[in-house]
């Protein structure tokens, strides 16, 4: 139970993600299918843009779409959003993205990935 509270918390803090223009097979390409899928309520495409097992990726997507739309639409959901720095180190990267609610309010976020076979995932931190 500790481990699905922990992937939650996580994947919550890096659900705002998200880029304009963004190589699809880059760290960029990877935010911006995390933010595209959480805007259309497809949690098991968010899920998806994770380096964890499937399972877990199940996992995620109920607990986020419990969670996540009630906390979106406290928000009125995302108005925009832009990645405003990115860090690649060899098969690691760090993403800094700035989101615009349409309530007004305003996130910074820090968004941590990592290279598995040739594709970039979002990596959960423990």
């Amino acid at each position: 139970m500790k481990r699905i509270i922990t992937i939650a918390a996580i994947a919550l803090a890096a659900l705002f993600a998200s880029s304009c223009g963004a190589k699809s097979n880059g760290p960029e390409g990877v935010i911006k299918k995390a933010f595209e899928a959480i805007q259309k309520h497809d949690y098991d495409g968010y899920a998806a843009t994770f380096n964890i097992s499937e399972s877990d990726q199940k996992m995620l997507a109920g607990m986020l779409e419990e969670k996540l739309s009630s906390e979106l639409d406290k928000k009125g959901g995302i108005d925009n959003y832009k990645i405003t720095d990115i860090q690649i180190d060899g098969e690691k990267a760090t993403a800094k993205v700035h989101v615009a609610y349409k309530d007004g309010s305003e996130d910074d976020q820090t968004i941590n990935l990592v290279k598995v076979d040739d594709e970039w995932k979002q990596e959960l931190k423990k």
